[in-house]
């Protein structure tokens, strides 16, 4: 991963020419952020990866995994591939959840976003598609896109108590137990522009 100051999380990626969606390049990179997320996700001793976006990675194209079966709470085990995916449709309903991000590192918060997205995409295969999504997993597609565009959880977040310090160690009952709800460790702007700019 990327340290949380690299200028790559800032910029807007670069989508895939469609005659490169099956390039080998194109591949490569792909196996590379698969290799990344499996590997993560077989570390039980660390926050769950539920998806991640190409620049988290080093790589500033438009590619994402998403995790189909996130719920959350820890589960996973169905991540698919997403090459330049566009959210074409968003729901007026929004809902609030937490969000952590290899990227921020400790820094957690409370995010609201809309429960339902239309998504178009290319698959790995090459296949075009258009799909619905919902809950958790319509979060994490608007997460991941966000990183595409150069931005981070933590610009959705305008008020300081939703934004939280979480320890490794914390982490489990921060996610599990519901207690993001109402975390006793706050992280200030301040901490976090120190963060962002790695000073």
């Amino acid at each position: 991963f990327v340290a949380p100051h690299d200028p790559i999380l800032l910029q807007i990626a670069s989508p895939i020419p469609a005659d490169d969606v099956l390039s080998l390049e194109t591949l490569a990179d792909v196996d590379q952020m698969l290799e990344v997320a499996y590997g993560e996700q077989k570390d039980a001793g660390k926050p769950v990866l539920v998806g991640l976006a190409a620049p988290q990675i080093g790589i500033s194209k438009r590619i994402i995994l998403v995790d189909l079966l996130a719920d959350g709470k820890g589960k996973v085990g169905d991540l698919r591939v997403f090459i330049n995916p566009e959210i074409v449709r968003s729901s007026q309903e929004q809902n609030e959840w937490y969000e952590g991000c290899f990227s921020t590192g400790r820094v957690c918060g409370i995010v609201s976003r809309p429960t339902k997205i239309r998504v178009r995409s290319f698959t790995r295969e090459g296949a075009k598609i258009e799909e619905e999504y919902s809950g958790m997993t319509a979060r994490i597609f608007q997460h991941e896109i966000d990183h595409l565009n150069g931005l981070e959880f933590v610009s959705h977040v305008h008020d300081d108590d939703k934004l939280h310090w979480v320890e490794k160690e914390e982490f489990p009952e921060y996610r599990d137990q519901g207690a993001w709800r109402n975390w006793h460790r706050k992280c200030s702007r301040e901490e976090w522009n120190k963060i962002k700019t790695g000073r």
